[in-house]
């Protein structure tokens, strides 16, 4: 038998008995149970009658909860991850490593795109749900609700012990940098918000300042992250620098194969040695040739946002990107 269809048998029981709501919410209490799941379940019946207590009925809201839980849980769980990505591009812009970096602007504007869908709706989902458990401080207890708070908080207890573990290896093993401590403290702050928000969610009070701390971090996180990688503006330019940096490689192994000759010519348009004009991009015009060798030269162009190019490859200075090639 379930605990709510053994307490609906104790309260039944007790009203058939003649005993009050008052005592049976105070035994209810003594017992462990809730104050609102000593309330619900007495709501669920009448008075006691001549045929004996009769049951109210109680439309299930399983399904609707099961529902609005998810997309709350989901909602906080996008916003987290992402404020953890853009932390974490915040720290390597700031306490860059030595060598190329890895990921970019794209990345960090993936997740700028999920915080400014996800953060207002986890906003929305969370106020209702407050206003909701004021209403009706029963819904705390919902199995649904437990369920995925106990899956929220094992997650984050494992994040945070795994993060202390990494740290403590970092630091024995002498590979502790500013950068790294920067990291495993950001996902510890994470992580105790997490715990944070699910534990005050299973208590007897409707203030959760978690949630907030999660949204200010996530404007926050924003708000840097706009000012360091730009907005549509400085991604248009970023694309035409993939395109320039892409016809750079084409032509690079074009000119390598069709010079044809034991030493380059000091002058040469790239684009007639184009073997496939169909795949570079209108921009290829302005790749500029230079001799350096007898079987050596450079292609260059000038770009827009040089920070943002990968440098695999590639030759940064200034503004202009350039690759070496080989005559074959």
């Amino acid at each position: 038998m379930a605990d709510t269809d053994r307490l609906n048998a104790f309260v039944r029981d007790a009203l058939a008995a003649g005993r009050s709501r008052d005592d049976i919410r105070a035994a209810l209490t003594r017992a462990g149970w809730t104050a609102p799941e000593a309330d619900t379940a007495l709501a669920g019946w009448t008075d006691c009658t001549r045929s004996g207590p009769v049951p109210r009925p109680l439309r299930s809201r399983a399904a609707q909860d099961a529902v609005f839980y998810a997309l709350l849980f989901i909602a906080f769980g996008v916003v987290a991850g992402n404020v953890l990505s853009l932390g974490i591009g915040q720290i390597n812009i700031w306490l860059p490593d030595i060598g190329p970096s890895a990921g970019g602007p794209r990345a960090l504007r993936w997740s700028m795109a999920a915080l400014i869908v996800f953060a207002p709706v986890f906003w929305w989902l969370d106020r209702s749900d407050r206003r909701a458990l004021v209403r009706a401080p029963a819904r705390r207890h919902g199995a649904v609700r437990r369920w995925l708070s106990s899956l929220a908080l094992l997650v984050a207890s494992v994040a945070l012990l795994v993060d202390a573990l990494v740290l403590i290896y970092a630091f024995l093993d002498g590979q502790m940098t500013a950068r790294f401590a920067a990291r495993a403290a950001l996902i510890a702050a994470l992580a105790a918000i997490v715990i944070a928000y699910f534990r005050q969610s299973a208590r007897e009070t409707a203030r959760r300042p978690a949630g907030p701390a999660l949204l200010a971090l996530a404007v926050i996180a924003l708000g840097l992250s706009l000012f360091s990688v730009g907005g549509p503006r400085r991604g248009q330019a970023e694309h035409r620098d993939r395109a320039r940096v892409s016809d750079l490689r084409e032509l690079a192994l074009d000119v390598a194969a069709c010079t044809g000759q034991d030493a380059l010519p000091d002058r040469l348009n790239p684009l007639d040695c184009a073997r496939t004009p169909a795949r570079l991009t209108a921009l290829a015009a302005a790749v500029a040739y230079r001799r350096t060798g007898d079987t050596t030269f450079d292609l260059c162009v000038a770009v827009e946002a040089p920070g943002a190019i990968s440098q695999y490859g590639i030759r940064i200075s200034d503004d202009m990107a350039c690759i070496k090639g080989t005559a074959r």
